[in-house]
């Protein structure tokens, strides 16, 4: 192979690898949220409240899509059925996926993350991994935290006021 062919051969190369990288870079981003709902103004403006088992929690919740997705789904109330997962967490899924804008992270006590754009994650203990940040539990110690999560199942309810 002469020098212009093989310098042929490496640009296409190049090309398709900068290609592929970028599909995955927006499909990565877009977090394939074919059924996302479209995000509600009124729903955006308003406060969001969870419960657990009954219990007002209170949170101090990010400002980003991925809260203005789960508020317009709260307008007509959310509740997420989670289970124990690993010994840290409570997940469970929301029932569509929502936006999301994943980057690795270190999770612990009282941290509310979304995973996969498809399950909400309550953490009683630590984690890492690539997530969406939705928001902190405040104004509970971590035992207090501890000991409303940590249990086989819990019911979290999502609704606005």
């Amino acid at each position: 192979m002469n020098r212009m062919s093989a310098a042929i051969v490496v640009a296409v190369i190049a090309i398709v690898a900068a290609a592929s990288a970028s599909a995955y870079f927006l499909t990565r981003d877009s977090g394939g949220n074919d059924d996302s709902p479209t995000v509600d103004p009124e729903a955006k403006k308003m406060n969001l409240i969870m419960t657990v088992d009954g219990v007002k929690v209170s949170v101090d919740w990010e400002d980003n899509p991925s809260i203005d997705a789960i508020k317009t789904l709260a307008k007509d109330t959310l509740t997420i059925d989670m289970e124990r997962y690993g010994g840290f967490e409570q997940t469970g899924q929301i029932g569509r996926t929502v936006t999301r804008d994943d980057t690795d992270m270190d999770v612990g006590c009282g941290d509310i993350v979304l995973y996969n754009g498809k399950q909400i994650c309550l953490y009683f203990n630590d984690n890492s991994y690539s997530f969406t940040r939705l928001g902190k539990v405040t104004g509970m110690s971590d035992a207090e935290i501890i000991g409303m999560l940590d249990r086989p199942s819990v019911t979290a309810v999502f609704t606005l006021e």
